[in-house]
């Protein structure tokens, strides 16, 4: 029985978009752990995370899972008007991966099974973009402007020495990147998983590397929810976080367990989350024995993990910074309210978990937790309370 039974709203909608790291929501449902919360939530597929992040704002969702920045992004009003927004629990780590076509291969003379290094097609990139005599540049393209998958690809092409200057980078739906990678509409990507699989499955594009390699054990997914949702519905905002908590938990050994990858394919493959069974995507050979590849890390689990760090959060907005989106300043009073690491304290405890009792951490070497975070340059980021 909940211990959040006197939930304000049992009838809830959460939007998802069809990737692989839905996976804590569907597993909620599926498994029935918001209906132990006394929860009756449904479920929507929405294309795009400014659909997410719209309907979100305006309360056509509850919550959603979210890529990690947008929360800050609404916030600020970045792309759309300003919404406070906060999240409370980090849903997955890694996933991500940056996919060149294999006609950009061919022309970097890089051999996709002899990458001695994830930097490697990076600097070949340097050097083919130094002798580069097409007028059209070189499109690259991610899913958000406000995304991690944005900021990971800007930092392999700026370790790389390559600058923003030197490429267009676009927006591109996830569901879509596979399709237009394989029309010659974009020369490469960085979206979540399974899209590079497929690309590559194919033999439309290489994965050149996880993102997972660039920022180690860094947030990807959250559970967001509008700030007006989460002060007047605390009891119910407190069932969702349980619920996904543990889904998250039972998805902690997914990659080694044939057993649940086999019933989560099963659950992924249904037509309203990711369709799996299209032809499309069967066709390749995309199945629960690829359903996580090893080349993309993928994590739902741990205390460190599902943490919201407002390091992290700093962090994101030093991109922001670096990209021009934004001007302002590292903004302390901004984090705290987008950030609830005293409600996830609170959820994991309910539950028996261990969680940090910081809420800041140095980025970028050993945690107080479990294994802290990594950027592939040795950056450390320092942004303390």
């Amino acid at each position: 029985m909940s211990i959040y039974s006197q939930s304000e709203q049992p009838e809830l909608t959460l939007g998802f978009v069809p990737l692989l790291d839905a996976a804590p929501l569907i597993v909620a449902k599926e498994l029935g752990l918001f209906a132990a919360q006394g929860l009756n939530v449904t479920l929507q597929r929405e294309a795009s995370w400014a659909s997410i992040r719209d309907k979100v704002a305006f309360g056509v969702l509850d919550g959603a899972q979210m890529i990690a920045p947008l929360p800050l992004a609404s916030s600020l009003g970045l792309g759309a008007a300003a919404v406070p927004m906060t999240t409370a629990l980090v849903l997955s780590s890694g996933g991500n991966a940056i996919t060149l076509s294999s006609r950009l291969m061919q022309q970097l003379d890089l051999d996709p099974a002899k990458l001695p290094c994830p930097l490697a097609s990076g600097r070949a990139l340097q050097q083919h973009l130094q002798h580069r005599t097409q007028l059209q540049p070189l499109r690259l393209a991610t899913v958000s402007p406000y995304s991690c998958h944005h900021y990971q690809l800007h930092y392999w092409l700026s370790v790389a020495g390559i600058s923003a200057r030197q490429v267009e980078v676009i927006g591109v739906a996830p569901a879509a990147m596979a399709a237009q990678l394989a029309s010659g509409a974009i020369d490469g990507f960085c979206v979540g998983e399974p899209w590079s699989s497929l690309a590559q499955l194919n033999g439309d594009g290489t994965i050149v590397t996880s993102c997972d390699q660039l920022w180690h054990n860094w947030q990807e997914k959250v559970f967001a929810v509008n700030q007006q949702f989460a002060d007047n519905k605390p009891q119910c905002y407190l069932a969702l976080l349980t619920a996904l908590l543990q889904a998250c938990h039972w998805l902690a050994d997914i990659s080694s367990n044939p057993d649940k990858k086999s019933q989560l394919w099963y659950w992924l493959a249904q037509g309203h989350y990711l369709a799996l069974t299209d032809s499309a995507l069967h066709n390749t050979g995309l199945s629960p024995n690829t359903l996580f590849n090893k080349a993309v890390p993928q994590a739902f689990f741990g205390p460190a993990l599902n943490m919201p760090w407002r390091s992290q959060g700093a962090f994101m907005l030093q991109q922001m910074r670096n990209l021009q989106q934004w001007q302002g300043p590292l903004n302390q009073a901004l984090l705290s309210q987008v950030y609830r690491p005293d409600l996830y304290r609170q959820v994991a405890a309910g539950l028996g978990f261990a969680a940090p009792k910081e809420d800041w951490r140095l980025e970028g070497c050993a945690g107080t937790v479990g294994e802290g975070s990594r950027f592939i340059d040795g950056l450390v980021f320092g942004m303390q309370s």
